[in-house]
Parts: C-alpha cells; structure tokens; sequence
C-alpha cells in the first residue's frame, strides 16, 4: 500500500490503542477528516483483523430532528 495510508493507519491504530474505544466522530477531528471517511477507513481495518467493531448505537432520525 502507499505510504500515505501507512501513516494514517497507524495513526488510527495509535489512537486506539492509547485512547482505547473511540468512535468514528472523535478519530475523524484528530485526523482532520469526515466521519464517513474514517468510518471507510475503519471498514478497511476491520477486514483486516486489526481493530475490531463492538458497539453500534441508534442512528439520527432527521425528519424527527428538523422540526
């Protein structure tokens, strides 16, 4: 792979392990990114077996939210 996603995922993976579980929103503003992009990233990884997904919450409703 290219150098550029080498740093970044060992970033990714520095974080974690210092940090421990974060999610995609908190890693996205350390990175400078979008949370879709990371959360891209993250899928990567985890098809990769080195991070692991074990929590997922509601989503928002944003037909509910614009009233």
């Amino acid at each position: 792979m290219q150098d550029w996603w080498h740093g970044l995922e060992r970033e990714i993976l520095d974080c974690v392990q210092t940090r421990g579980d974060v999610t995609p929103a908190e890693l996205a503003v350390k990175l400078g990114m979008s949370e879709a992009g990371v959360s891209s990233l993250l899928a990567l990884l985890v098809t990769e077996g080195k991070i692991q997904i074990r929590r997922v919450g509601p989503g928002i409703d944003r037909e509910r939210d614009v009233a």
